[in-house]
C-alpha cells in the first residue's frame, strides 16, 4: 500500500515538473507524442537586421556621392587653370595683340576653355588669313595663324601720301608705303580691315596678270575713277605723264598699243603732256616748246 501511494505521488512530482519545463519553455512543441526543439523567434534581431539592410542599401550612393564631391574639387584645383599661350605663324602681329583678344587670365580653368570661342574672337583680326585653336592638358593654348600677305597697294587719290596694302582677296591690311608692286588710287577714303569693291577688283587682277616687263616698269600708279575710268601714270623721259585708257573693255588692246607707243617716243627726244587712248586712234599731246 506504501509503494503504491509513493508511486503516485512520484508521478505527481514528475508531471508537476514537466508541466514547468513546457511552461517555462515554449518554443518546444510536442510532435507525436515527443518533445520538439523549435528556435524561438528574434524580433528584435529582425528589427536591427532592418537597419542594417537600410544602410547598405544607401552605402553606394553615399559612395558615389563622395566620390563625385572629391573629383570635382580635384578638377578645380590650380592643376588645372590656364598658364601660357604659345603662338606660331605671326610674322607682323606681336604677341600681345594675340593676348589682349583671347582676354584668358591665370583664373581661367583648362574646363573652361573653348577653342570655337578662342577662334572666334581672332576674326576681328583682319591681318589674319586663318586661324586655328588647341587647347592642351592641363593649361596651354596653342594658336597657329597664317596672315594675309600684301598683293598690291591702294591709296585715296586725293592722300596719296598714305598707301595701305592689300592682300589677293581685296582686303586692305594696314599702312605701309610701296616699295614695289602695283599701286591703285581709289576714288574713296582707304581704312584698314575693309574690302575693295569689286568691280574694282576685276580692275585689279587684269592688271596682276596682264602687266609685266618693261610696261609694268614704267607704270608709276593705276587711277580709277567712280565711274570705272581707268588711267596710267607712267614715266617717259624719267618725267611722269597720264595716259587716259576709258573704260575696262578691250584693256588688253589698249595696253598692247601703249608699249607699242612708249617704244617709239623713247627713241624721240620730245616732251609729253598726256595720251589719250579713248579713240580708235592714239592721241598724244606734246608740251609746248621752251621759249
Amino acid at each position: 500500500m506504501n509503494n503504491f501511494q509513493n508511486n503516485i505521488e512520484r508521478n505527481h512530482l514528475y508531471a508537476r515538473k514537466v508541466a514547468q519545463i513546457a511552461d517555462s519553455r515554449r518554443h518546444l512543441r510536442r510532435d507525436c507524442g515527443s518533445l520538439t526543439y523549435r528556435r524561438p523567434k528574434k524580433k528584435a534581431r529582425k528589427a536591427h537586421s532592418a537597419r542594417e539592410r537600410t544602410f547598405s542599401r544607401k552605402r553606394p550612393l553615399f559612395m558615389m556621392l563622395l566620390f563625385f564631391v572629391s573629383q570635382y574639387f580635384f578638377l578645380q584645383s590650380p592643376l588645372f587653370q590656364f598658364r601660357e599661350i604659345k603662338i606660331e605663324g605671326n610674322n607682323h602681329l606681336e604677341s600681345a595683340v594675340f593676348e589682349e583678344k583671347l582676354s584668358l587670365s591665370p583664373s581661367f580653368s583648362y574646363w573652361n576653355l573653348s577653342p570655337e570661342s578662342l577662334e572666334e574672337s581672332l576674326t576681328s583680326l583682319h591681318r589674319l588669313e586663318d586661324a586655328s585653336v588647341s587647347v592642351d592638358f592641363p593649361g596651354q593654348v596653342n594658336v597657329k595663324v597664317s596672315e594675309r600677305k600684301p598683293s598690291f597697294f591702294v591709296a585715296y587719290r586725293r592722300d596719296q601720301k598714305h598707301w595701305f596694302s592689300v592682300d589677293e582677296t581685296g582686303v586692305v591690311l594696314e599702312g605701309q608705303q610701296p616699295k614695289s608692286g602695283l599701286k591703285f588710287l581709289l576714288p574713296h577714303p582707304i581704312k584698314g580691315g575693309t574690302k575693295v569693291r569689286p568691280k574694282d577688283m576685276q580692275v585689279v587682277r587684269f592688271f596682276e596678270d596682264h602687266v609685266d616687263g618693261p610696261l609694268g616698269k614704267q607704270i608709276r600708279a593705276i587711277n580709277i575713277s567712280n565711274t570705272r575710268q581707268v588711267s596710267l601714270k607712267v614715266l617717259i623721259h624719267k618725267r611722269p605723264v597720264w595716259v587716259r585708257l576709258g573704260r575696262p573693255e578691250r584693256l588688253e588692246y589698249k595696253l598692247f598699243l601703249l608699249s607699242e607707243l612708249l617704244g617709239q617716243l623713247a627713241k624721240e627726244k620730245v616732251e609729253i603732256k598726256s595720251i589719250d587712248l579713248r579713240y580708235s586712234a592714239p592721241v598724244v599731246k606734246m608740251m609746248p616748246p621752251k621759249s
